[in-house]
């Protein structure tokens, strides 16, 4: 487990969001009751987040489930190794995307191989 990847995939999760329902930092960080400063930092990646703030965090962003915000498992790389992740059509395939991926590479080679015997 890359401890720095879960914090950055948060971070990007919270920005994302954050974003889409049209929040400002500030607005974040007074609902969730820590600094604009953190909400930053946070979105960065540059600072590890308590559980209670993370369930803070899901009720200030309007989500059901914390499972929206965190993975539901560890990415496997951090994000000093972006560029060795799989790239199709310049659209890097993210860790979260990664399994549904490499599932749709593993059926479609398994049809392929059983088609040609």
């Amino acid at each position: 487990m890359d401890e720095q990847s879960i914090y950055t995939e948060l971070g990007r999760a919270v920005a994302t969001r954050r974003k889409m329902v049209g929040l400002t930092q500030a607005e974040v960080a007074k609902a969730v009751g820590i600094s604009r400063a953190s909400i930053a930092n946070i979105e960065s990646g540059r600072q590890k987040v308590l559980l209670h703030q993370v369930y803070g965090l899901v009720k200030a962003l309007d989500l059901k489930a914390i499972t929206e915000l965190v993975p539901a498992t560890p990415p496997r790389k951090s994000s000093a190794d972006a560029e060795e992740r799989l790239s199709t059509w310049g659209a890097t395939v993210s860790d979260a995307q990664m399994p549904g991926v490499e599932q749709l590479l593993k059926s479609a080679l398994g049809q392929l191989q059983s088609g040609s015997r």
